[in-house]
């Protein structure tokens, strides 16, 4: 049985929205025992004699601070590879940068358009501007980079490719970003052979956010031995081992 809900329109979700609401029901719901610290970045492991009990983070005032755990989840983008790479911990993710425009045209389409070309697809938002105009997020290409500047050439060739379509489209603004792709395009979770205590939920690509819930599950699972309601093995760092 599946539980959810179905967005009339592609695109309609906002991640930052999505975010703040899940912080602020999990503050509401676990504030004695959950803690956000905003602003601090890890910076290594602490490990003892192939025991995993800790990380150094730098804090907002640049100091470093030690902090000691029981279970690490580490959930860290493109630069989960770099801080596992650190312990011989393997995990190949990859910065896969792909580009954004946002554009509005008076074309309402209800489905993704694919572009002329191969060269990505213009997704409808559940959104109109002040004028009316129907918002469309084009997306494509694939640039395996640890650059982040957004590629003007990327960005022209999407929005020429997209008025086959939307002739009248206007852009709005553009942007860059890494996707961190697994070596096999499916995410890495749970614990790791080498530390039992770090446990890795990173590699999603394009779909952390059409599917991080449920791997936030499974990652839940792992952490507290419970029982599946799916097989594991899949998305098991060990894989990679």
């Amino acid at each position: 049985q599946l539980n959810g809900s179905i967005a009339t329109m592609d695109s309609s979700g906002d991640v930052s929205l999505f975010c703040r609401g899940l912080l602020k029901n999990l503050l509401s719901r676990h504030g004695d025992r959950f803690k956000l610290v905003p602003g601090e970045e890890v910076t290594d492991f602490e490990v003892d004699e192939k025991i995993l009990f800790g990380v150094t983070s730098r804090n907002q005032n640049g100091d470093f601070v030690t902090r000691q755990c029981d279970k690490i989840v580490l959930a860290l983008w493109v630069r989960s590879a770099e801080l596992c790479n650190s312990i011989g911990v393997p995990c190949p993710v990859y910065p896969a940068k792909g580009h954004l425009v946002t554009v509005s045209s008076r074309f309402d389409y209800k489905y993704n358009i694919a572009l002329r070309g191969g060269v990505g697809y213009a997704a409808p938002m559940a959104i109109t501007n002040s004028e009316g105009r129907r918002l469309y997020r084009l997306s494509g290409f694939v640039d395996f980079t640890t650059g982040n500047k957004a590629n003007h050439e990327r960005v022209d060739a999407l929005v020429d490719a997209a008025r086959a379509d939307l002739p009248d489209l206007e852009i709005i603004d553009s942007s860059a970003c890494h996707r961190p792709l697994s070596a096999d395009d499916r995410a890495l979770i749970g614990p790791t052979k080498s530390y039992p205590t770090l446990f890795l939920c990173t590699g999603f690509g394009s779909r952390g956010w059409s599917i991080g819930l449920g791997g936030g599950k499974l990652l839940a699972i792992e952490l507290l031995g419970l029982k599946h309601d799916i097989d594991p093995s899949p998305y098991l760092p060990i894989r990679f081992n």
